[in-house]
Protein backbone atom coordinates (compact mmCIF):
# COMPACT_ATOMS: atom_id res chain seq x y z
CA UNK A 1 0.00 0.00 0.00
CA UNK A 2 1.54 3.47 -1.22
CA UNK A 3 1.90 6.08 1.74
CA UNK A 4 0.27 9.70 0.93
CA UNK A 5 3.89 11.19 1.03
CA UNK A 6 5.77 8.72 -0.66
CA UNK A 7 5.54 11.29 -3.68
CA UNK A 8 7.37 13.65 -1.67
CA UNK A 9 11.44 13.61 -2.56
CA UNK A 10 14.02 12.69 -0.31
CA UNK A 11 17.59 13.07 -0.61
CA UNK A 12 20.13 10.67 0.98
CA UNK A 13 21.03 10.72 4.90
CA UNK A 14 24.48 13.30 4.99
CA UNK A 15 25.41 11.14 7.86
CA UNK A 16 26.59 7.72 8.52
CA UNK A 17 24.97 5.51 11.31
CA UNK A 18 27.02 4.28 14.16
CA UNK A 19 26.66 1.76 16.46
CA UNK A 20 25.62 2.32 20.39
CA UNK A 21 25.06 -0.78 22.29
CA UNK A 22 24.43 1.14 25.38
CA UNK A 23 22.69 3.06 23.33
CA UNK A 24 20.57 0.67 21.64
CA UNK A 25 19.35 -1.13 24.50
CA UNK A 26 17.92 1.48 26.18
CA UNK A 27 15.83 2.28 23.03
CA UNK A 28 14.45 -1.05 23.34
CA UNK A 29 14.08 -0.81 26.72
CA UNK A 30 11.90 2.04 26.35
CA UNK A 31 10.33 1.55 23.02
CA UNK A 32 10.22 -2.31 22.88
CA UNK A 33 12.22 -1.91 19.60
CA UNK A 34 15.49 -0.28 18.09
CA UNK A 35 13.98 2.41 15.71
CA UNK A 36 15.40 2.73 12.64
CA UNK A 37 16.94 5.83 12.65
CA UNK A 38 18.43 5.71 16.11
CA UNK A 39 22.05 4.76 15.01
CA UNK A 40 22.05 8.19 12.24
CA UNK A 41 21.34 9.70 15.71
CA UNK A 42 24.13 7.95 18.19
CA UNK A 43 26.79 10.48 17.75
CA UNK A 44 24.80 13.32 19.12
CA UNK A 45 23.14 11.94 22.67
CA UNK A 46 20.90 14.02 23.73
CA UNK A 47 19.40 13.84 20.45
CA UNK A 48 18.95 10.14 20.12
CA UNK A 49 17.71 10.17 23.59
CA UNK A 50 15.22 13.09 22.72
CA UNK A 51 13.49 11.23 20.28
CA UNK A 52 12.80 8.33 22.31
CA UNK A 53 12.49 10.46 25.46
CA UNK A 54 9.86 12.90 24.64
CA UNK A 55 7.14 10.22 23.29
CA UNK A 56 4.01 11.37 24.67
CA UNK A 57 2.78 7.70 24.16
CA UNK A 58 5.48 6.14 27.11
CA UNK A 59 4.39 7.75 29.97
CA UNK A 60 3.83 11.08 29.35
CA UNK A 61 0.02 11.97 28.89
CA UNK A 62 -2.04 11.46 31.94
CA UNK A 63 -5.29 13.26 30.46
CA UNK A 64 -5.23 12.58 26.50
CA UNK A 65 -6.24 9.45 24.94
CA UNK A 66 -3.56 7.56 23.22
CA UNK A 67 -5.99 6.97 19.95
CA UNK A 68 -6.53 10.63 19.78
CA UNK A 69 -2.49 11.30 20.31
CA UNK A 70 -1.85 8.53 17.48
CA UNK A 71 -4.22 10.58 15.02
CA UNK A 72 -2.91 14.32 15.58
CA UNK A 73 0.39 12.79 15.16
CA UNK A 74 -0.45 11.29 11.88
CA UNK A 75 -2.12 14.32 10.36
CA UNK A 76 0.69 16.71 11.61
CA UNK A 77 3.96 14.46 9.79
CA UNK A 78 1.38 14.67 7.35
CA UNK A 79 1.45 18.19 7.05
CA UNK A 80 5.48 18.58 7.53
CA UNK A 81 5.72 16.13 4.76
CA UNK A 82 8.00 14.01 7.00
CA UNK A 83 7.98 10.33 5.66
CA UNK A 84 9.85 8.76 7.81
CA UNK A 85 7.31 9.32 10.56
CA UNK A 86 4.32 9.69 8.68
CA UNK A 87 5.22 6.04 7.59
CA UNK A 88 5.96 5.46 11.71
CA UNK A 89 2.90 5.89 12.40
CA UNK A 90 0.61 4.18 10.05
CA UNK A 91 3.08 1.38 11.28
CA UNK A 92 1.86 1.55 14.38
CA UNK A 93 -1.78 1.48 12.89
CA UNK A 94 -1.14 -1.55 11.03
CA UNK A 95 0.51 -3.71 14.44
CA UNK A 96 -3.06 -2.64 15.70
CA UNK A 97 -4.79 -4.58 13.08
CA UNK A 98 -6.13 -1.62 11.02
CA UNK A 99 -6.00 -3.19 7.18
CA UNK A 100 -5.72 -1.41 3.65
CA UNK A 101 -9.23 0.02 3.39
CA UNK A 102 -9.59 1.06 7.32
CA UNK A 103 -6.43 3.28 7.06
CA UNK A 104 -7.33 4.79 3.39
CA UNK A 105 -10.73 5.60 5.22
CA UNK A 106 -9.06 7.43 8.38
CA UNK A 107 -6.75 9.28 6.31
CA UNK A 108 -9.56 10.50 4.26
CA UNK A 109 -11.23 11.37 7.35
CA UNK A 110 -8.66 13.80 8.41
CA UNK A 111 -9.08 15.49 5.41
CA UNK A 112 -12.42 15.72 5.39
CA UNK A 113 -13.42 16.63 8.84
CA UNK A 114 -15.95 13.22 9.54
CA UNK A 115 -14.17 12.24 12.37
CA UNK A 116 -16.38 13.60 15.16
CA UNK A 117 -16.55 17.44 16.36
CA UNK A 118 -13.96 16.39 19.13
CA UNK A 119 -11.73 14.75 17.49
CA UNK A 120 -11.92 17.26 13.89
CA UNK A 121 -11.35 20.31 16.75
CA UNK A 122 -8.12 18.53 17.89
CA UNK A 123 -6.89 17.55 14.38
CA UNK A 124 -7.68 20.79 13.60
CA UNK A 125 -5.76 22.56 16.18
CA UNK A 126 -2.58 20.16 15.46
CA UNK A 127 -2.73 21.92 11.72
CA UNK A 128 -3.06 25.26 12.98
CA UNK A 129 0.05 24.72 15.41
CA UNK A 130 2.16 23.37 13.07
CA UNK A 131 1.39 25.14 10.06
CA UNK A 132 0.73 28.79 11.20
CA UNK A 133 2.32 28.97 14.60
CA UNK A 134 0.71 30.73 17.28
CA UNK A 135 -1.25 33.00 16.18
CA UNK A 136 -3.15 30.19 14.08
CA UNK A 137 -3.07 27.91 17.18
CA UNK A 138 -4.86 30.21 19.34
CA UNK A 139 -8.52 30.03 17.51
CA UNK A 140 -8.08 26.56 17.32
CA UNK A 141 -7.65 26.11 20.59
CA UNK A 142 -10.76 28.16 21.13
CA UNK A 143 -12.07 25.18 19.13
CA UNK A 144 -11.13 23.18 21.62
CA UNK A 145 -12.66 24.54 24.52
CA UNK A 146 -16.01 24.96 23.11
CA UNK A 147 -15.74 21.38 22.51
CA UNK A 148 -15.03 21.05 25.93
CA UNK A 149 -11.36 20.18 26.62
CA UNK A 150 -9.80 20.79 29.83
CA UNK A 151 -7.19 23.29 29.96
CA UNK A 152 -5.16 20.38 30.99
CA UNK A 153 -6.01 18.15 27.92
CA UNK A 154 -5.28 20.93 25.34
CA UNK A 155 -2.09 21.46 27.26
CA UNK A 156 -1.44 18.39 25.91
CA UNK A 157 -2.44 17.85 22.94
CA UNK A 158 -0.30 21.06 21.91
CA UNK A 159 2.68 19.08 23.61
CA UNK A 160 2.04 16.35 21.09
CA UNK A 161 1.78 18.40 18.31
CA UNK A 162 5.18 20.03 19.93
CA UNK A 163 6.77 16.73 19.69
CA UNK A 164 5.75 15.73 16.46
CA UNK A 165 7.06 19.18 14.88
CA UNK A 166 10.49 18.25 16.98
CA UNK A 167 10.31 14.44 15.35
CA UNK A 168 9.31 15.43 11.97
CA UNK A 169 12.38 18.51 11.59
CA UNK A 170 14.66 15.94 13.14
CA UNK A 171 14.10 12.93 10.96
CA UNK A 172 13.46 15.30 7.58
CA UNK A 173 16.26 17.42 7.92
CA UNK A 174 18.94 14.70 8.53
CA UNK A 175 16.80 12.54 5.90
CA UNK A 176 16.62 9.60 7.73
CA UNK A 177 15.80 6.88 4.98
CA UNK A 178 12.01 6.57 4.91
CA UNK A 179 11.43 3.65 2.24
CA UNK A 180 12.38 0.72 4.42
CA UNK A 181 9.65 2.01 7.06
CA UNK A 182 7.60 2.75 4.61
CA UNK A 183 7.38 -0.81 3.04
CA UNK A 184 8.30 -2.78 5.66
CA UNK A 185 4.51 -3.79 6.39
CA UNK A 186 3.73 -4.75 3.03
CA UNK A 187 6.58 -7.36 3.12
CA UNK A 188 5.15 -11.35 2.61
CA UNK A 189 6.69 -12.11 6.22
CA UNK A 190 5.26 -9.71 7.84
CA UNK A 191 1.56 -10.89 8.48
CA UNK A 192 3.29 -13.62 10.11
CA UNK A 193 5.03 -11.24 12.42
CA UNK A 194 2.43 -8.84 12.62
CA UNK A 195 1.10 -10.06 16.36
CA UNK A 196 4.82 -9.89 18.02
CA UNK A 197 5.44 -6.34 16.22
CA UNK A 198 2.47 -5.37 18.13
CA UNK A 199 3.31 -6.64 21.78
CA UNK A 200 6.74 -4.99 21.47
CA UNK A 201 5.60 -1.50 19.97
CA UNK A 202 2.41 -1.60 22.49
CA UNK A 203 4.04 -3.44 25.86
CA UNK A 204 5.71 -0.06 26.62
CA UNK A 205 2.52 2.41 26.25
CA UNK A 206 1.70 3.80 29.84
CA UNK A 207 -0.44 5.95 31.30
CA UNK A 208 1.31 9.29 32.91
CA UNK A 209 1.68 9.82 36.54
CA UNK A 210 2.05 12.92 38.33
CA UNK A 211 5.84 13.53 38.59
CA UNK A 212 7.50 16.27 40.59
CA UNK A 213 10.61 18.48 39.00
CA UNK A 214 13.27 19.65 41.56
CA UNK A 215 14.54 22.68 40.16
CA UNK A 216 14.11 24.59 36.99
CA UNK A 217 17.50 25.82 34.67
CA UNK A 218 17.51 29.07 34.37
CA UNK A 219 17.85 28.97 30.30
CA UNK A 220 15.34 29.48 27.61
CA UNK A 221 12.57 27.61 27.53
CA UNK A 222 12.26 26.90 31.22
CA UNK A 223 9.04 28.40 31.69
CA UNK A 224 7.29 25.62 29.18
CA UNK A 225 9.13 23.01 31.95
CA UNK A 226 7.55 25.19 34.76
CA UNK A 227 4.01 25.35 32.48
CA UNK A 228 3.41 21.32 32.79
CA UNK A 229 4.69 21.16 36.80
CA UNK A 230 2.96 17.98 38.22
CA UNK A 231 2.58 16.47 34.77
CA UNK A 232 5.39 13.61 33.51
CA UNK A 233 6.16 15.68 30.65
CA UNK A 234 7.92 18.59 32.87
CA UNK A 235 11.29 16.20 33.97
CA UNK A 236 10.79 14.99 30.66
CA UNK A 237 11.73 18.09 28.77
CA UNK A 238 13.99 19.60 31.27
CA UNK A 239 16.48 16.52 30.82
CA UNK A 240 16.18 16.83 27.25
CA UNK A 241 16.84 20.65 27.16
CA UNK A 242 19.77 20.34 30.14
CA UNK A 243 21.71 17.94 27.66
CA UNK A 244 21.15 19.53 24.40
CA UNK A 245 22.58 23.14 26.62
CA UNK A 246 25.35 21.01 28.05
CA UNK A 247 26.25 19.04 24.58
CA UNK A 248 29.97 20.33 23.79
CA UNK A 249 29.51 20.06 19.53
CA UNK A 250 28.09 23.68 19.06
CA UNK A 251 28.60 26.56 21.47
CA UNK A 252 25.98 27.97 23.51
CA UNK A 253 25.97 31.20 21.65
CA UNK A 254 25.63 29.29 18.14
CA UNK A 255 22.76 27.54 19.81
CA UNK A 256 21.16 30.45 21.24
CA UNK A 257 21.37 32.63 17.98
CA UNK A 258 19.62 29.82 16.04
CA UNK A 259 16.99 29.46 18.72
CA UNK A 260 16.61 33.44 18.29
CA UNK A 261 16.09 33.49 14.57
CA UNK A 262 13.49 30.84 14.88
CA UNK A 263 11.57 32.76 17.66
CA UNK A 264 12.03 36.14 15.49
CA UNK A 265 10.63 34.12 12.19
CA UNK A 266 7.53 32.39 14.86
CA UNK A 267 6.82 36.07 16.24
CA UNK A 268 7.43 34.07 19.60
CA UNK A 269 7.39 36.69 22.22
CA UNK A 270 8.08 34.76 25.23
CA UNK A 271 11.10 32.62 23.54
CA UNK A 272 12.72 35.77 21.98
CA UNK A 273 12.82 37.77 25.32
CA UNK A 274 14.31 34.40 26.73
CA UNK A 275 17.07 34.10 24.46
CA UNK A 276 17.79 37.62 24.19
CA UNK A 277 18.54 37.77 28.06
CA UNK A 278 20.75 34.06 27.86
CA UNK A 279 22.61 35.63 24.35
CA UNK A 280 23.14 38.96 26.97
CA UNK A 281 24.97 36.67 28.91
CA UNK A 282 27.04 35.11 26.15
CA UNK A 283 28.32 38.63 25.17
CA UNK A 284 26.04 39.04 22.45
CA UNK A 285 24.38 42.97 22.87
CA UNK A 286 21.34 44.17 21.31
CA UNK A 287 22.54 45.54 19.07
CA UNK A 288 24.30 42.67 17.33
CA UNK A 289 21.56 40.94 17.90
CA UNK A 290 19.33 43.09 15.64
CA UNK A 291 21.51 42.75 13.28
CA UNK A 292 21.58 39.26 12.72
CA UNK A 293 17.86 38.87 13.24
CA UNK A 294 16.99 41.55 10.18
CA UNK A 295 19.94 40.36 7.91
CA UNK A 296 20.93 36.56 9.24
CA UNK A 297 24.95 38.16 9.41
CA UNK A 298 26.90 40.29 11.75
CA UNK A 299 30.69 41.14 11.44
CA UNK A 300 31.11 39.22 15.24
CA UNK A 301 29.83 36.35 14.03
CA UNK A 302 32.24 32.97 13.33
CA UNK A 303 31.94 30.80 9.92
CA UNK A 304 30.25 28.42 11.69
CA UNK A 305 27.66 30.83 13.77
CA UNK A 306 27.10 32.92 10.00
CA UNK A 307 26.16 29.19 8.25
CA UNK A 308 24.01 28.17 11.03
CA UNK A 309 21.70 31.10 11.22
CA UNK A 310 20.58 31.06 8.00
CA UNK A 311 20.12 27.52 8.34
CA UNK A 312 17.61 28.40 11.50
CA UNK A 313 16.04 30.53 9.17
CA UNK A 314 15.11 28.08 7.00
CA UNK A 315 13.89 25.72 8.79
CA UNK A 316 10.59 27.18 10.30
CA UNK A 317 9.02 26.68 6.37
CA UNK A 318 10.72 24.88 4.39
CA UNK A 319 10.46 22.26 1.75
CA UNK A 320 12.26 18.58 2.55
CA UNK A 321 14.22 18.13 -0.06
CA UNK A 322 15.46 21.73 -0.38
CA UNK A 323 16.10 21.63 3.15
CA UNK A 324 18.10 18.49 2.96
CA UNK A 325 20.20 19.86 0.28
CA UNK A 326 20.69 22.14 2.57
CA UNK A 327 21.81 20.15 5.21
CA UNK A 328 24.12 18.20 3.00
CA UNK A 329 25.81 21.96 1.59
CA UNK A 330 26.40 22.28 5.72
CA UNK A 331 28.26 18.87 5.65
CA UNK A 332 30.72 19.99 4.13
CA UNK A 333 31.75 22.60 6.74
CA UNK A 334 30.41 20.60 9.50
CA UNK A 335 31.68 17.39 11.23
CA UNK A 336 28.98 15.04 11.29
CA UNK A 337 28.01 15.25 14.92
CA UNK A 338 27.84 19.31 14.34
CA UNK A 339 25.37 18.76 11.62
CA UNK A 340 23.30 16.50 14.08
CA UNK A 341 23.30 19.07 16.67
CA UNK A 342 22.61 21.98 14.45
CA UNK A 343 19.48 19.63 13.36
CA UNK A 344 18.40 18.90 16.60
CA UNK A 345 18.75 22.64 18.06
CA UNK A 346 16.80 24.07 15.23
CA UNK A 347 14.37 20.74 15.64
CA UNK A 348 13.76 21.97 18.97
CA UNK A 349 13.46 25.14 18.93
CA UNK A 350 10.94 24.99 16.15
CA UNK A 351 8.67 22.49 18.17
CA UNK A 352 9.01 24.49 21.61
CA UNK A 353 8.62 28.03 20.17
CA UNK A 354 4.95 26.59 18.71
CA UNK A 355 3.87 25.57 21.99
CA UNK A 356 5.05 28.33 23.82
CA UNK A 357 2.37 30.97 22.50
CA UNK A 358 0.26 28.36 23.62
CA UNK A 359 0.55 26.82 26.81
CA UNK A 360 2.24 30.28 28.22
CA UNK A 361 -1.21 31.83 27.72
CA UNK A 362 -3.34 29.12 29.42
CA UNK A 363 -5.64 30.85 32.12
Amino acid sequence: MASALQHVAWESCPVEPTRDPVLESYARRRQGILAPAIPYFAAVPWLARAVIDLRPEYGLLMHVDDSLADLVTLVVSQENSCRYCYAAVRMLFWAKGVGKPQLERIEQDLSSATLGTRTNAAVTFGRAQSRGGPASARAAREALRREGFSEEEIKEIAYVVAETDFSNRAHTFAAIPAQPLEELPYRWHMGVLRPLLKRLLFRQRARGRPAPIQDVSSYPYANLVEAYAGSPIAPALRGVLDAMWASPHLTLRCKLLMLAVIAHGLACETSAMDVGRALEREGVNRSMLAQVLAHLDAPELGKEERLLVRFARETIRYEPSAIQQSAHALRRFLSGPQLLEAVGVTAMANGLCRLGAIVGEQP
